[in-house]
């Protein structure tokens, strides 16, 4: 007997995972099937998988290959048999929100440098290159640049150190040592 009420719930979380995966930049099909592990009470085999979503086995494959090495799920041989099983690690949620996060600040970090020594090496150009309608028109967008990344980099950064306190908190509340 199916629960439709539960059938709503677990379509919509869902459409709100793999929405997450392609927000990343990931395939939707490798969104669909991490979807459909991370919401399996027990490990899939890559037949199962194969069978629910209709991808064939071989592209499964290189999907589960994908997720494994992201270390988004982990893989297991079934006891007494060559099949293999594909689970979800429920720690790597906090592992890759966490990662995710550095990330975006080491990016903004690096690119305000750039920004910031173009800025230094506009210095050295002579009056004639800096005064041309380009020159200036490149020089008032850096500097608009450069004012939203050190801004954004100030919103991350105190993001970022509030972000990991409570994941940290929740981390140790879900997964005690």
């Amino acid at each position: 007997m199916t629960n439709n009420g539960y059938e709503k719930l677990h379509e919509a979380f869902l459409g709100v995972l793999e929405d997450i995966v392609r927000f990343r930049g990931t395939e939707p099909t490798i969104a669909c099937i991490y979807s459909m592990i991370v919401l399996s009470p027990e490990p899939l085999t890559q037949e199962k998988i194969s069978e629910k979503t209709g991808y064939s086995r071989s592209q499964i494959s290189r999907y589960l290959s994908n997720l494994e090495q992201r270390g988004l799920i982990r893989k297991e041989s079934k006891p007494g048999s060559r099949t293999q099983l594909y689970g979800e690690r429920a720690k790597s949620f906090f592992d890759e929100f966490k990662r995710t996060v550095d990330i975006s600040e080491r990016f903004v970090t690096g690119k305000l440098d750039v920004i910031e020594s173009i800025l230094d090496e506009w210095n050295n150009l002579s009056d004639e290159e800096k005064n041309s309608d380009e020159a200036k028109r490149l020089h008032e967008v850096v500097i608009v640049f450069e004012a939203w990344f050190a801004t954004y980099l100030e919103l991350v950064s105190d993001f970022n150190v509030r972000f990991r306190e409570k994941m940290n908190e929740l981390e140790r509340e879900l997964f005690p040592l």
